[in-house]
């Protein structure tokens, strides 16, 4: 099949999706109390209802910029909701615009889910939009996110000043852009700021007054939901708090519809629905949180929690989609040199029946295995035993004097390392 054959069926298959989003809404809406009325899908200011009162004005009003007011002060949808049905109608949406994998959108659905039920939470973690390079969608990302995010702001520049102050008056939903020219190699202060944000607890920063007089202490709040998109990995403490999506640029055959200007007025009755299903579920959500798979990675069952949570509540198909979403996109980080220490002493252990060992075969068996660090672990050279004596001493395991076969030597025990493998191996 040729291209421009390809892209007039995705422009129809487009066209089909958005349809569909607007008819579901449109019937909705028809069913809504007579009391209320029949509602507008967009709000005042914005979209097409300020297009077309523009256009009765005179022609010079065209170019006024539709306002949009901040926080939105959204009111909740008037009926019951089938989340369920929303929660796809959100993916679809996603899919329309951006080149995203399922399991991608996925988590990107059930994070903006659960950022409106952040204060149900200990713990909430950031989305981290992630690309190789410049043109990967980051930024029409960022504006579909926003256009269903509660209170959302999207930044491309940001003090630290003006984080914390923000979250204590409103707690926005914070999108910020282009995070790369700022925070990715930022000092070390705001990188501080971000990472306090992901839990609840430590969510505080003291700051003097702002008067020129006024050096009393006051606390102020950094919890809010956050998204970053940064071209290049972000500094490691902020990427080991996110949910971290990899944007990559379309191919020939890939094709996604262009973004409307008024893309958040089109998705206004999709945030009143979230927060109606919301409140009306977030006792349910603190009651029936549920645990993701340990995976080996503490950090990541932290942040999968929330939309763990959220997704059994949503029920049908949306478990084994944040499941697969889960297991897909968390990375089992490598073991630090201490811990791989740890990892490869057990083996050893595994094959050896004496219960004690000198400090130079244990050297000796762990250099055999030209796959592992030990040969260059110690600015480029081998193991010695001393290096792997102050490797284990944080996990208190020190060697002592032992009688050997071939003489006094020292050495280990086999019963030193029981507590250490129980801590910090996996299973």
């Amino acid at each position: 099949m040729n291209e421009p054959v390809e892209k007039e069926e995705a422009l129809e298959a487009a066209k089909q999706n958005q349809d569909s989003i607007q008819n579901e809404q449109s019937d909705t809406t028809k069913t809504s109390d007579a009391n209320q009325g029949n509602e507008a899908e967009v709000p005042s200011g914005g979209g097409e209802a300020s297009s077309s009162s523009s256009t009765s004005s005179g022609a010079s009003s065209n170019l006024d910029a539709p306002k949009r007011e901040f926080p939105e002060n959204l009111e909740k949808w008037q009926q019951p909701v089938d989340i369920e049905i929303v929660a796809d109608e959100m993916a679809r949406r996603i899919k329309m615009y951006c080149v995203l994998t399922d399991h991608e959108i996925d988590a990107i659905v059930l994070w903006l889910i659960s950022s409106y039920l952040i204060n149900s939470f200990r713990i909430f973690p950031k989305l981290a939009l992630i690309s190789p390079e410049k043109r990967c969608g980051k930024t029409t990302t960022m504006e579909v996110i926003e256009s269903m995010s509660k209170d959302g702001v999207l930044v491309s520049n940001m003090s630290q000043a003006a984080i914390y102050r923000i979250t204590g008056l409103l707690q926005p939903t914070l999108l910020i852009d282009e995070a790369d020219t700022f925070v990715k190699n930022g000092d070390s202060q705001l990188i501080g700021l971000i990472n306090s944000s992901h839990n609840k607890r430590g969510a505080t920063v003291i700051r003097c007054g702002g008067g020129d007089d006024d050096y009393s202490a006051k606390a102020h709040s950094t919890w809010m939901p956050m998204v970053l998109a940064s071209i290049g990995d972000l500094p490691p403490t902020i990427m080991d708090r996110s949910i971290v999506v990899s944007l990559r640029r379309k191919t020939k055959s890939e094709w996604v519809e262009r973004l409307p200007e008024h893309i958040f007025d089109l998705c206004f009755t999709t945030r009143r629905k979230i927060l109606r299903w919301c409140l009306d579920t977030q006792d349910a959500v603190k009651e029936n949180s549920i645990e993701p798979p340990d995976i080996n990675n503490d950090r990541a069952v932290d942040n999968w929690y929330p939309l763990f949570s959220v997704a059994h509540e949503i029920g049908g198909a949306w478990i084994g989609r944040c499941d697969a979403a889960y297991k897909c996109l968390t990375e089992i980080p490598e073991l630090e040199l201490p811990t791989q220490l740890l990892a490869d002493i057990r083996e050893v252990w595994m094959d050896k029946k004496e219960h004690r060992i000198s400090s130079e075969s244990l050297v000796k068996i762990l250099c055999k295995d030209s796959t592992k660090p030990w040969l260059a672990c110690n600015n480029g050279k081998k193991l010695t035993p001393n290096f792997a004596a102050n490797l284990l001493k944080p996990y208190g395991i020190k060697p002592n004097t032992h009688r050997f076969n071939d003489g006094t030597k020292r050495g280990y025990e086999r019963r030193q390392f029981t507590e250490a493998f129980d801590r910090y191996l996996p299973s």
